[in-house]
């Protein structure tokens, strides 16, 4: 046999093993979907436990090259209504080598590749509008022989205007991996642009994010996650514009002996009134000791009641949310503001807190019962920067352009002594050079401000008293 002989039976045999194998796969496909859409089911009344969300596979047409599907997710209200119902469309391509991978190089082979995307309704009718007759959602999945799922997520460009508004939105393109038992869960992608245009004109410019899960054996999902803005502005009545640059939102969820944990940090670079620059923030949190069971049934409520499915229990809701809740002060959790900091051209404040709570007698406690029971100790730390201060009340001769400069600015001065002043005369706080220093602390129902013991009406007073103050 020459060897174009031998290259025709290589491709024959090729193409012979090919249609078998997506002939076996499409005889398969129907009884992993609906598998598929009943872990999902499960997922679902995890996420929401009282509320009627369920997904369904309401046709499939089996091909020898590829298939079609149809999906349906419905959510009833509390009333019975539905509150969701969409439909979505799936054309599924068989493996070992569907034909679109083939075209574009990928010869991995994969049991399918699902390409999904949302169905014209009548209820989505002004959705499909707004997206030029497109899918307003498309969903592209390489679905391979061991569970793993990837691939792309598509939201269309929009554009709409009603009696009072305008907007128009870039899209959105994300690239996600997971499994189809849904253990993990990455997703990376960005959105160009969001405006708003109505009474104000908002706009969004350059967001990206990012997740990394892992669901643990206590259910929870552990991992980082991380999202950025470019820059959000707004303009209203033809003020000068109030833009936030460069914001940043990050958290790592992590799991230890001593129970779940959560950081949380946020960060704004800049925010800026027209031409000037107001200032920065950084804020970083920390929960830590968390019961990861009493976390996710805590979770289960809040969702539930996002989507109106509480309303019809709210007692027994109650109840569930209480032993929940005692739940998770079993472990002592602990509250930390690390940081909290606010920056301006001429100096830096900063506040941290930190609480650690304990399980009270009973959560129906009167108030003045209930927080010395509750909070087991507390330390908090203020530096009250007084440049910073005068930065602040320099700020008002940019909202309100005919003040007196020098007025402002000898208000500015004023106000920062004034505040220095009055913190050491009420022994809230001592000066230090530029900085006004607070430090509060609370262990064993002993309160002490700046190291002097003092009672809590006696604090409670203080404070009343500089609210007081005009």
């Amino acid at each position: 046999m020459g060897k174009a002989g031998i290259a025709i039976t290589v491709l024959m045999a090729t193409a012979v093993a090919g249609t078998a194998g997506a002939w076996y796969t499409g005889t398969q496909l129907e009884g992993v979907l609906r598998q598929n859409i009943e872990q999902g089911n499960v997922q679902l009344a995890s996420q929401f436990p009282e509320a009627e969300v369920s997904l369904q596979l309401v046709d499939f047409q089996q091909g020898v090259f590829s298939s079609k599907a149809r999906y349906r997710l419905v959510m009833q209200s509390a009333e019975g209504e539905t509150d969701l119902d969409i439909f979505v469309r799936d054309h599924i391509e068989h493996g070992p080598l569907p034909l679109s991978r083939l075209t574009s190089f990928k010869i991995w082979p994969v049991m399918a590749v699902s390409n999904a995307e949302l169905e014209r309704t009548e209820r989505l009718a002004g959705l499909f509008a707004a997206s030029g007759g497109r899918a307003p959602v498309a969903m592209i999945s390489n679905v391979g022989y061991g569970g793993g799922i990837n691939g792309e997520i598509a939201l269309a460009p929009l554009s709409w205007s009603g009696a009072t508004s305008t907007g128009t939105f870039s899209g959105l393109s994300a690239l996600y991996s997971t499994d189809t038992t849904a253990e993990t869960l990455r997703l990376k992608g960005r959105v160009d642009s969001l405006e708003l245009n109505g009474d104000a004109r908002v706009s969004l410019v350059g967001v990206d994010f990012a997740l990394d899960r892992t669901r643990d054996d206590s259910g929870l999902y552990l991992g980082t996650g991380k999202v950025e803005v470019d820059q959000l502005a707004a303009v209203i009545d033809g003020q000068p514009a109030l833009v936030l640059n460069e914001m940043l939102q990050t958290d790592v969820t992590a799991l230890s002996d001593d129970g779940a944990s959560v950081q949380l940090n946020y960060r704004l670079g800049s925010v800026n009134y027209g031409a000037a620059r107001l200032g920065s923030v950084d804020m970083g949190w920390t929960l830590s000791r968390l019961d990861p069971q009493a976390l996710l049934e805590l979770a289960g409520i809040y969702n539930s009641a996002v989507v109106g499915e509480q309303d019809d229990h709210p007692r027994e809701t109650h109840e569930q949310a209480q032993v929940a809740l005692e739940q998770l002060l079993e472990r002592h959790p602990r509250v930390s503001l690390d940081n909290f900091a606010i920056r301006t051209a001429n100096g830096e404040s900063r506040l941290s807190l930190g609480v650690e709570l304990d399980r009270p007698l009973s959560l129906e406690l009167p108030p003045a019962m209930l927080v010395p029971q509750l909070i087991g100790n507390l330390e908090a730390r203020l530096v009250l920067s007084k440049p910073m201060l005068m930065d602040m009340i320099r700020h008002k001769a940019l909202f309100q352009p005919g003040a007196d400069l020098a007025a402002v600015e000898q208000e500015a001065v004023m106000m920062a002594e004034m505040v220095a002043g009055m913190a050491e005369m009420l022994q809230l706080g001592r000066v230090e050079g530029d900085n006004i220093l607070t430090q509060l602390s609370y262990t064993g129902g002993a309160l002490s401000l700046n190291g002097r013991a003092i009672e809590l009406e006696d604090l409670v007073a203080l404070l009343s008293g500089v609210q007081a103050l005009p």
